[in-house]
């Protein structure tokens, strides 16, 4: 069978598409992630990385993010995320690993992320920040849950007409 590489969360817009005003509000949710004044396009790259390894979402990870124009992540922080060692990598900031933290706490239980965790990406963030990060991981969450449902429903489709 064929390995299915889209859509992902920074191409599935197109195969959203017919489901009309619905779809073209999230497509327009998902870009304004990308030009806002809280993170930088490359620490919401990284976030939606850290999102993407612990879904353990091999196509989402290979995925080419054009939010990032000409510039490529650096290859030892884009390493160190994948890896899960961001917390204990000299390549980042501490405000950078205060946002990375929240993350994957973020992704392993939204509901239970702890205060001093909140607190320490609020402190670099400010308390809009925050409020942006976490708007803005809910969109990165759904946008790959959603291409890995639309992917995993092609497959099983695909093996269907196969038979």
């Amino acid at each position: 069978m064929p390995v299915l590489t889209s859509p992902t969360s920074l191409d599935l817009d197109a195969r959203l598409a017919g489901a009309g005003g619905p779809a073209e509000s999230f497509k327009r949710l998902s870009a304004s992630l990308w030009q806002q004044r809280y993170l930088s396009t490359e620490l919401l790259e990284l976030c939606r990385l850290t999102l993407a390894r612990l879904h353990r979402d091999e196509v989402e990870i290979a995925a080419v993010n054009p939010h990032l124009g000409a510039r490529a992540l650096p290859v030892a922080r884009r390493a160190a995320v994948l890896s899960g060692n961001s917390f204990r990598s000299t390549e980042f900031t501490p405000a950078e690993k205060a946002v990375l933290a929240f993350t994957e706490c973020y992704a392993l239980d939204a509901q239970s992320i702890a205060d001093e965790v909140a607190e320490e990406a609020k402190a670099h963030l400010g308390e809009s920040g925050l409020v942006f990060l976490i708007e803005a991981l809910g969109c990165l969450d759904a946008r790959i849950r959603a291409a890995r449902c639309l992917r995993d429903l092609s497959a099983v489709a695909g093996g269907r007409h196969g038979h």
